[in-house]
């Protein structure tokens, strides 16, 4: 048993790398491939972590009642089958979308003058978070801020080896930074860091040199990494203040904060203690994350009965002592397992597959920065998506997107004028 879970573990990612690199309709970074990696790097790849060394996922390992490895055969059947019908949904779905490119582009200078009133309407967004509607604004500010990021990129592309250019790329990153370090935006970062890929992708090498991908890439997202792994080790300490969280970096263990970002939150097992415990003991929330998705906007102080999110009802669904308001990555499998069983986990395979097929569509036809840029806004949250929250991480999605792609049509009509871009 133990063996037939790990090759249905191993079928699962081959699947997905042979549909990757063998599909070249498909650019290799499109936001369906970057979800494809965050399914695997939560759910597959953290399954082998559960087989191979269960230390290493806490307390979840040995909460799962797994003596015959039954749990995790059928946990690796569940993989392939969200892989194969969301693979199957995203090739089979032809939206109609026009090719477009643009009548008059803007020169480099524009789009850099573009991205800094960017980053001061995402700065301004954030502030006024203080206010009132905190999360919201936050979630507000970080689709435009990495949406300025991403135009920064953008015109730096025009002159790689103009140090004036990248500095410029520096500070606009450094200042939508300034958000996500004060309100533990880990996410944020990553995103940050993503735009800049995603840019160097469609701009340098779409038709892509590997080696020369990796450099320039490596060179403008390495740094944000090391920010990253800082941040996550200064996250734990809970800093209420910019100044407070950029003392705690400075003394931050890089090494250990790589670390934490290389694990897999516990998504794997928790999904095959959620597996176990549905529909017995615990009843089935049919549904629930499609639901959520919907009345995320909702208030509490208006619906005060408004069901509380899996991650936060797994510890005390587990009876788990001493962890008051823990919010747990329930993973796909795992909120499939808790909202219905099979039907869900193919109605949500297809869910998924539909808006991201669209979106790419868009980023592969519209030859524009003005579509490629905020389409990519959030790439984090579609990275994490399969971790769970599920409906909460496509929510923040569809604000960082809706909120950049407003903010840029917005702004570009107000500096340029009425052009189509």
């Amino acid at each position: 048993m133990f063996y037939l879970a790990f090759l249905l573990v191993v079928s699962c990612i081959l699947i997905s790398a042979l549909v990757v690199f063998l599909d070249k309709e498909v650019p290799l970074f499109s936001l369906r491939n970057v979800f494809l990696l965050g399914f695997l790097y939560f759910q597959a790849f953290g399954m082998f972590s559960w087989l191979f060394d269960r230390e290493s996922n806490s307390w979840w390992a040995y909460l799962v009642n797994d003596r015959n490895y039954s749990t995790s055969v059928t946990y690796g059947v569940m993989l392939n089958t969200f892989v194969i019908v969301f693979l199957f949904v995203y090739k089979i779905v032809t939206p109609k979308t026009k090719p477009y490119v643009p009548q008059t582009d803007l020169r480099p200078e524009q789009y850099m003058t573009l991205a800094f009133w960017m980053t001061g309407a995402a700065l301004a967004v954030w502030l006024v978070g203080y206010i009132g509607l905190k999360d919201l604004m936050r979630f507000a500010a970080t689709g435009i801020g990495v949406s300025a990021v991403g135009f920064a990129t953008w015109a730096w592309c025009f002159k790689i080896k103009d140090p004036a250019y990248i500095a410029l790329v520096v500070v606009i990153a450094a200042l939508n930074l300034v958000p996500q370090l004060t309100d533990f935006g880990r996410r944020g970062i990553v995103s940050v860091a993503g735009i800049v890929a995603w840019v160097v992708y469609y701009r340098v090498s779409f038709k892509f040199n590997p080696v020369k991908l990796a450099t320039i890439t490596a060179i403008l997202v390495v740094p944000l990494v090391v920010v990253l792994a800082a941040f996550s080790e200064a996250r734990v300490r809970r800093p209420e203040s910019t100044r407070e969280a950029v003392e705690l970096m400075v003394n931050a263990d890089i090494g250990k904060g790589v670390s934490r970002i290389a694990t897999f939150q516990g998504s794997a097992p928790i999904s095959m203690w959620l597996m176990e415990n549905h529909p017995e003991p615990f009843e089935y929330r049919h549904c629930y994350s499609l639901q959520a998705y919907f009345w995320f906007f909702v208030p509490r102080s208006i619906w005060r009965d408004k069901p509380a999110g899996l991650g936060i009802s797994v510890p005390r669904m587990a009876n788990l002592k001493g962890v008051g308001g823990l919010n747990v990555g329930a993973g796909m499998i795992g909120h499939a397992s808790s909202e219905g069983g099979w039907y869900a986990l193919v109605l949500y395979a297809i869910a998924l597959a539909i808006p991201l097929k669209f979106l790419d569509q868009i980023v592969l036809y519209k030859v524009s920065a003005f579509y490629r840029v905020p389409l990519a806004a959030s790439l984090a949250e579609l990275f994490a998506t399969a971790r769970g929250e599920v409906n909460f991480f496509l929510d923040i999605m569809t604000i960082c997107i809706v909120m950049g792609l407003l903010t840029t049509f917005t702004l570009s009509r107000l500096l340029f004028g009425k052009r189509k871009f």
